[in-house]
């Protein structure tokens, strides 16, 4: 009676695995693909498409602005426009190194929106600070005495936030930079 019992289970619950199992299978792989992940990417798909055209977008700005300017630099793998003005005397400046940084900053209609002159220096460390990324990676390039150009794209700069301030959310910026090493 008891494995009559057992019979009677398997062979009631048996398919019910067997359809539960082969809903969740992707026909083209073989491989178990949840729904729910699948319908996040599907809503996902033109997110990501919106951004690409907008990165297209904005390293087309930041080329016409270094086009106009004919400026002669260089793009390293993040995206980071950089042309070395003075290339400084002494070691290249490294992660924990602080510096102070007299700069210019730049929309890219041409417009000024800070300057050291009137803000005051940078002063920060290297990889240790609140500044935007591009400083951090544009310091590691130079030595004490440097000066250079940055163009810099948004996701380097303020981001989709912006600065709260002079530069709206997604905007690149341009920077003439001088750095020294802090005492």
């Amino acid at each position: 009676m008891k494995v009559l019992k057992i019979t009677y289970i398997a062979l009631l619950f048996f398919p019910m695995l067997i359809g539960v199992l082969s809903s969740c299978q992707n026909n083209q792989t073989g491989t178990v693909v949840s729904d729910d992940k699948k319908e996040k990417v599907d809503k996902e798909a033109p997110y990501v498409e919106g951004n690409k055209k907008i990165l297209q977008w904005e390293n087309e700005e930041m080329e016409l602005f270094i086009k106009r300017y004919q400026w002669d630099m260089q793009k390293t793998g993040t995206g980071l426009y950089i042309q070395i003005l003075n290339p400084g005397a002494g070691d290249f400046f490294k992660e924990d190194d602080r510096v102070t940084m007299e700069y210019q900053t730049f929309l890219l209609t041409g417009e000024k929106i800070y300057d050291s002159q009137e803000d005051g220096p940078k002063t920060f460390t290297i990889a240790k600070s609140e500044e935007i990324a591009a400083l951090h990676e544009a310091a590691q390039m130079l030595r004490p005495g440097a000066k250079a150009r940055l163009v810099i794209p948004s996701y380097l700069a303020y981001g989709v936030a912006g600065d709260g301030n002079k530069v709206d959310g997604r905007l690149s910026i341009a920077m003439t930079i001088e750095i020294d090493k802090q005492p």
